[in-house]
């Protein structure tokens, strides 16, 4: 079964039916509730513009940025980073630190000038534990003299205690969307700030997932969206793990940031509260994991579910000159490209061959920004179709809340004992 959308096509070696009616005006209700702000983003150009006045106020003041975030205020910035930023162009150094280990926080401080450095904060709720542990780590290393003017916060328009402090401070701030989920937030000043200031296209990011939702609002079920919904939804329940296949290196963090976007979205108490409902998600860079996990994948247990991602793109024909040298020598005049998608190939149909569930979702050439806004976008609607037609709310995570409250109490943090 396959669909192609302009430069993607999804295929898929079995037959699945269509995303259901109920789950689609469901998803109808809650977009015109205004409960999936993320919808809206690529057609909210003030926080774009935000975005690029806020960046070119630096330029020529600092070499890098480090951004202080966690989850969803981290990963959807470093998969955009990873596949858009980069060259001799590229602009300035941008070090993700989504954890408080003390190791990593030395490493950037010895490799940064902190007299040419900006501290972006990102916190939704301007309170995460991990991230204002980091920022009081880093305000320190400031300059005293710059400090003020060398932090920028991202966080919510109105409450939590960054909020409050960027004010007093006169920080330059920018707020996240109260609809958007942190989970679902790259196309908000969380992704474009990062974005922009490493020079990355954000009309085109922005433009590609206006695409995406174009495409969904003149045929839903048909979409790319509602065709990838319907297909992740087939085996949802039979097959709890979804191995997320990337063949392109700088896609690896897109990968990374699907796992979350899924895992917290779906990983839920069933609807009649009689235990929990799931598909763990398993990020793997090919070729690398077919020499790390597909001995797994083909004789362990029958319990995954495979996508895989491929893109397209030019490659140089490899070089002669070692005749004589059988394991060397046939490879002449191929390219790294065409090993690369012959090993997709082969490696999905050796699954299908077991009897395991694959789908194919492809980019017919190297992709830019106009397809990574397309992506995410059309990832993140599949995930809360998928989510509404299991009877769940793709949106929250009270899970994630009881580690907080253990965490807080173990720390001694007032009001929480």
């Amino acid at each position: 079964m396959r669909s192609d959308r302009g430069g993607f096509s999804l295929e898929a070696g079995f037959d699945f039916p269509g995303i259901s009616r109920q789950a689609l005006e469901a998803f109808g209700e809650w977009r015109r509730a205004g409960r999936l702000g993320f919808m809206q983003l690529p057609f909210e150009m003030e926080y774009e513009a935000m975005c690029l006045e806020t960046a070119k106020s630096f330029d020529g003041l600092v070499d890098d940025v480090v951004l202080d975030g966690i989850g969803g205020s981290a990963l959807g910035a470093r998969c955009l980073l990873s596949a858009l930023a980069g060259g001799p162009d590229a602009r300035p150094g941008i070090h993700v630190i989504d954890s408080p280990d003390p190791f990593t926080v030395s490493r950037i401080k010895e490799s940064c000038d902190p007299a040419r450095t900006l501290l972006l904060v990102i916190t939704k709720s301007g309170s995460t534990a991990e991230t204002m542990s980091l920022f009081l780590s880093f305000h320190d290393w400031l300059p005293e003299d710059l400090r003020d003017s060398r932090i920028v916060t991202v966080t919510d328009p109105a409450r939590g205690d960054l909020r409050r402090l960027s004010t007093d401070r006169g920080w330059p701030s920018l707020p996240v969307p109260p609809s958007v989920g942190g989970r679902y937030s790259v196309l908000s000043p969380v992704g474009l700030l990062p974005a922009a200031l490493a020079g990355i296209d954000t009309s085109a990011l922005l433009d590609g997932a206006a695409s995406s939702v174009e495409d969904f609002d003149s045929d839903a079920p048909g979409s790319l969206a509602g065709r990838l919904a319907a297909c992740w939804l087939s085996h949802f329940v039979t097959h709890p793990v979804h191995v997320f296949f990337v063949y392109c290196d700088r896609l690896y963090d897109t990968a990374l940031w699907f796992s979350q976007l899924w895992a917290e979205s779906l990983g839920k108490t069933s609807p009649d509260g009689s235990g929990g409902i799931g598909q763990t998600p398993l990020a793997c860079r090919g070729p690398a994991d077919q020499h790390s996990l597909v001995q797994l994948f083909m004789e362990g247990p029958s319990d995954k579910f495979f996508t895989f991602l491929e893109v397209g793109g030019p490659s140089e024909p490899l070089p002669g000159g070692f005749q004589g040298y059988p394991s060397i020598e046939w490879l002449e005049g191929r390219t790294l490209g065409e090993l690369r998608s012959a090993e997709a190939s082969a490696t999905a149909s050796a699954l299908e061959e077991k009897g395991l569930p694959v789908c194919r979702l492809s980019i017919d050439r190297s992709p830019d920004a106009f397809d990574m806004g397309r992506l995410l976008c059309t990832i993140e609607i599949a995930t809360v179709l998928t989510g509404l037609s299991l009877g769940i709310d793709p949106l929250d995570q009270p899970g994630v809340e009881r580690g907080k409250y253990l965490t807080f109490k173990q720390m001694g943090r007032p009001g929480w004992n």
